[in-house]
Parts: C-alpha cells; sequence; structure tokens
C-alpha cells in the first residue's frame, strides 16, 4: 500500500511541475505547446549522516549514514530569490540494531539566495518538502551551496525530518 501511495505521490508531484512548466510556456510564443527546458534541469548525489534521537522515547541516539540520488528542474528567479523542485532516493544503513533504516523517496522545494555579499559563487537555501517510505512526512531543510564550475555546484545542508536529523554533503551538475 505504502508504493501505490509513494508512486502517487510521485506522480502527483511531478504533474504539478509540469503544470508549472505549462504555465511559463503560456507566456511564451508557443502559448498550445508544454515547454521542458533542459537546460533547467540538474542532477545531483551526495553523503548523508541521520541520526534519530531516541532519548525521548527512553531510549538511547542512533545513527547511520547513506547516499542520496535526485534530479531538479529550477523555474527561475522570482524577486531575487531562485525557485525550484526536487526528486529524489534516500538511501541508509541501519540504524543501531534494530534493522530500522532511512530508505525511501522525496520531493522537496528549494529555494536558494545569492550571496554575493560574502562571495559571489555562494547562495544560502531553504528547502521543504515530503517524504515516503523511509522517514514518512514532512521535512525542512537550510544549508549552502557553492558554485565551483559554471554547471556545478556543492552544497553542505542540515534537514529536518519527522524522526531524523539528516547532514548532507551533495554535488549537483546543471545542464
Amino acid at each position: 500500500m505504502k508504493k501505490i501511495l509513494s508512486i502517487a505521490a510521485l506522480g502527483l508531484a511531478l504533474s504539478s511541475s509540469l503544470l508549472c512548466a505549462q504555465e511559463q510556456a503560456s507566456n511564451t510564443e508557443e502559448k498550445n505547446m508544454v515547454s521542458f527546458d533542459l537546460n533547467k534541469l540538474y542532477l545531483g548525489a551526495g553523503l548523508n549522516h541521520n541520526r534519530i534521537d531516541a532519548s525521548s522515547f527512553g531510549g538511547s541516539d542512533t545513527d547511520a549514514n547513506g547516499f542520496q540520488i535526485f534530479a531538479g528542474y529550477e523555474y527561475g528567479n522570482r524577486n531575487g530569490f531562485d525557485l525550484a523542485t526536487e526528486f529524489g532516493l534516500i538511501q541508509t544503513d541501519n540504524f543501531g540494531s534494530g534493522g530500522d533504516d532511512a530508505d525511501g523517496i522525496w520531493a522537496a522545494g528549494v529555494i536558494s539566495k545569492g550571496l554575493p555579499e560574502i562571495d559571489s559563487n555562494l547562495s544560502g537555501l531553504l528547502r521543504l518538502g515530503y517524504g515516503i517510505n523511509g522517514d514518512d512526512g514532512l521535512f525542512m531543510g537550510f544549508g549552502a551551496q557553492y558554485r565551483v564550475h559554471p554547471q556545478s555546484v556543492v552544497r553542505l545542508e542540515y534537514v529536518n525530518k519527522d524522526l531524523t536529523q539528516s547532514y548532507q554533503l551533495n554535488a549537483v551538475y546543471e545542464f
């Protein structure tokens, strides 16, 4: 049942992204065609360290390392903020001896803002999303990204999920 809900949620999120792309296309000369600009697509991968604070449940804290892969689509700049949508898959090792992990899929909206006062390649970012299977529920996070190449950025983020806290190091390639 969870897998069916996961696929449905991912399909709904993807269709909403395509509707936003269609809305942008309606402002151009091609009003009857959906425009998907490959130059706004990006792929990413990274490592994460996840922690569960079980002390509030009478247990001890546990942690697990993992990785993730994701894809994103940039919508452009609105009032000085860059907007994007991301979809991904996260895999973690087992937490403690219980055999539980935080494997799952997720979707998130990402807002970033350049910080030229500090460095022209540095941006701050915020995210709000929803995860399914591993750590179900809403999550939010913040971090920074640094442009190391015209098409590549490195991100360092903290993401607070329903049960876990995740520290992430991600690399992103923009087409």
